[in-house]
């Protein structure tokens, strides 16, 4: 059975999207769909054309968005304008990715997309998801993106992974992640404090 190429996006005016086929280590990034303070039109206009960019290059099979949490879930945090665009957006990227026959398409849950990476599906865990996609190897101590949007996108497509293609899903539970760090550290003593190989004498 082939594994199913995964695009999680993580939407907002700065978008974040993790690609690739469940099994293996995903690319990722995160992208301004338009300027701070542009229109909803030139966000949503941002977006679906690099949906339709990406979807040129790329074959996707699924089609996985984070869902906007309702309005009486934010807190204030967000003006009408940004509810609006968090609401409009998913909407836009289904209608492009589904002009391409990307017809399984997925709406998922923040909690459940939390419980399932960190553990935790209350509260604010991007700190956390973004440590442990750094932990993954998802995204290098040195990468220039360390945004919020790229790790929650990762986290998305984690999930996924774990949900639509459960055959190819790799373990990323803490206990798993705890022993390939010893091990890793295991190694890395041992290279340090390794004898040096005589050279041959003739």
């Amino acid at each position: 059975m082939t594994a199913p190429r995964i695009l999680a996006i993580d939407g907002a005016r700065r978008l974040g999207w993790a690609y690739g086929p469940a099994g293996g280590r995903p690319q990722s990034g995160s992208f301004e769909c338009a300027r701070e303070g542009s229109s909803r039109g030139a966000v949503f206009s941002g977006a679906g054309r690099w949906m339709t960019g990406f979807l040129t290059d790329h074959t996707v099979d699924v089609l996985a968005i984070e869902a906007p949490l309702p309005g009486s879930h934010l807190d204030g945090k967000t003006n009408a304008d940004t509810t609006k665009i968090l609401f409009g957006l998913p909407a836009v990227l289904e209608f492009m990715a589904y002009q391409f026959k990307v017809y399984r398409q997925i709406r998922v849950n923040q909690s459940s997309v939390k419980k399932w990476f960190v553990g935790h599906g209350k509260g604010d865990q991007k700190s956390a998801i973004l440590a442990k996609c750094r932990t993954l190897g998802w995204v290098g101590r040195e990468d220039e993106d360390q945004s919020f949007d790229r790790s929650d996108a990762l986290a998305v497509w984690s999930y996924i992974e774990a949900t639509a293609a459960p055959k190819h899903a790799q373990q990323t539970d803490d206990l798993f992640l705890a022993g390939e760090r010893r091990k890793r550290e295991a190694e890395q003593i041992a290279a340090r404090y390794a004898k040096p190989t005589n050279p041959e004498r003739f």
